[in-house]
């Protein structure tokens, strides 16, 4: 017998203060700012097909859509760290690139 969890009401979410929504808010910036800081130090061309990119402890983590940009970027992205840690202003250590189908 599989005991399921009760599912919880977005109501109730929103009245639980600004701690869930603070963190979201907060985690979809950062993700955002990665995102920019690694964008304006690519080509224009290669830019474009980056989709998302987090930045976690000094790992930046980039997806892209298909695996062709994703070899275009993993031959780029080791030159790039340094000008990446610049925008973000945070240390790049390692930079990992992940191919996955872009959300629609």
């Amino acid at each position: 017998m599989t005991i399921r969890k009760k599912p919880t009401p977005v109501s109730h979410l929103l009245e639980q203060g600004e701690g869930i929504l603070k963190r979201l808010r907060a985690g979809t910036l950062e993700a955002e700012r990665s995102l920019a800081a690694l964008r304006a130090v690519l080509p224009p061309e290669l830019a474009r097909e980056v989709w998302s990119a987090t930045l976690r402890g000094t790992t930046l983590t980039a997806f892209v859509s298909t695996a062709a940009w994703g070899t275009r970027l993993r031959y780029v992205a080791p030159k790039l760290a340094g000008a990446i840690a610049d925008g973000l202003g945070a240390p790049v250590e390692d930079i990992k690139v992940k191919v996955r189908a872009r959300p629609r």
